[in-house]
């Protein structure tokens, strides 16, 4: 079988084939913190949702008082009450 390019560079980095890809990684601590990791945009920004564009689909935030406390070119914090994360 023959095996996957990312899928061999992972393997041998021992890093996970996501970060390799550049996929997008959320990371929730509780429903007040979320991180959103190798980003390309924001598309909406309210205090009740917060939408943003990834490289292989778009995350949705839903909640009340929605900050986002930081962002740079790679990564974000979104602080408030968070009641739900879609992906699409």
């Amino acid at each position: 079988m023959k095996k996957r390019p990312l899928n061999y560079v992972s393997e041998h980095l021992n890093l996970p084939a996501d970060i390799i890809c550049g996929s997008c990684i959320a990371t929730a601590y509780g429903n007040k913190h979320l991180y959103i990791e190798n980003y390309r945009g924001i598309l909406e920004y309210t205090e009740n949702t917060i939408r943003i564009l990834g490289k292989n689909g778009r995350i949705y935030v839903y909640g009340s008082k929605l900050t986002i406390k930081y962002y740079t070119d790679n990564d974000m914090r979104i602080d408030g009450f968070i009641h739900e994360i879609k992906f699409s």
